[in-house]
């Protein structure tokens, strides 16, 4: 039996500044990698002095979006649509009843919605760059403190990723107080970091080494159920508040949970360097089909890659493929 004052290893995230690619590399990608706050990374960014609430408001308040919230850890999406002007509003009285409608996560067609009312304020992570790409003009997407390979890669096949497939190379998360995303690690084994413009955020970290100890993700880091999940006892806890002007880097496959102290913006970043660069492309081979019918649909990315080949499709018999 676990005791009742059971609790979680914690250890904070280091914050440091001023270093070199290789630098960086030796202290914090070596073997399973280790979680880094950059206190300098985002200095240059004009989206520190411009970046408000209002001005997306203002902006882009037309904007169809489509905020998620979770019944629970681990639990079932629930997927709200809305303009973005509404959802800003929203920001200020999460506990209130919500403007839009459920959609379906998968069709994303209207939905009932959850039969009882989630803990968790819908939460927005807006794929902006790629329709508003004016906004890249306040960032520095790609980081200058660690290899990034991403940007090797043609323009318009990165478009393909963005477009084609359930992830976004880049993107804003915009949420509440008390809004959080529960724990997971990111997509194609890669890298990432969280980029803190507006509002502070908790985060909460773990070592692909604790994997078992974390019961695919569906614990409550916040409030853990000892006796359902006794091996969660063996895990390390790698926390820290995120204040405006930090960057947290990621490392492939480490598990991660966030939750906005205040009403929050936050840039995140996915991206794969000689470290993971072998997971990252195999994971994308996984996503093939859906890569192929994004090059179908996006005429100008096909031109600019030169693809001249059509496809039939994954689901054909072989006798029928060519």
């Amino acid at each position: 039996m676990i005791p009742a004052t059971a609790c979680l290893r914690y250890q904070p995230i280091e914050r440091t500044s001023g270093l070199t690619q290789e630098t960086f590399h030796q202290r914090f990608l070596t073997g399973l990698g280790k979680p880094a706050i950059l206190t300098d990374a985002m200095a240059s960014w004009p989206a520190l002095a411009h970046w408000s609430f209002e001005l997306f408001k203002a902006r882009y308040g037309s904007d169809g979006v489509t905020p998620r919230t979770w019944l629970g850890p681990g639990g079932t999406k629930f997927v709200r649509f809305m303009k973005l002007k509404d959802y800003i509003g929203y920001l200020d009285v999460p506990e209130g009843p919500a403007p839009g409608l459920w959609l379906d996560k998968e069709t994303l067609h209207p939905s009932p919605g959850p039969a009882e009312a989630s803990e968790y304020p819908l939460y927005l992570a807006w794929n902006v760059f790629a329709v508003h790409p004016e906004l890249l003009d306040d960032v520095e997407i790609s980081p200058n403190f660690v290899e990034d390979l991403l940007p090797l890669l043609p323009q318009a096949f990165r478009r393909i990723m963005d477009g084609a497939t359930r992830y976004f190379i880049a993107g804003v998360m915009i949420g509440p107080k008390n809004s959080q995303i529960g724990l997971h690690y990111d997509f194609l084994d890669s890298h990432a970091y969280l980029a803190q413009v507006v509002g502070r955020k908790r985060c909460v970290l773990f070592s692909p080494a604790d994997s078992t100890a974390l019961y695919n993700g569906k614990v409550n880091v916040d409030a853990p159920d000892w006796e359902k999940f006794p091996l969660l006892k063996n895990a390390t806890a790698h926390e820290c508040t995120l204040e405006p002007g930090e960057l947290l880097f990621i490392p492939s496959r480490w598990w991660h949970h966030a939750v906005c102290l205040e009403k929050s913006i936050t840039v995140n970043y996915n991206f794969f360097n000689r470290v993971n660069m072998a997971g990252y492309m195999t994971h994308l081979l996984r996503e093939l089909p859906a890569l192929v019918e994004g090059i179908a649909q996006l005429s100008e990315e096909r031109a600019a890659l030169g693809i001249q080949w059509t496809s039939r499709g994954f689901d054909l018999p072989d006798s029928d493929k060519l």
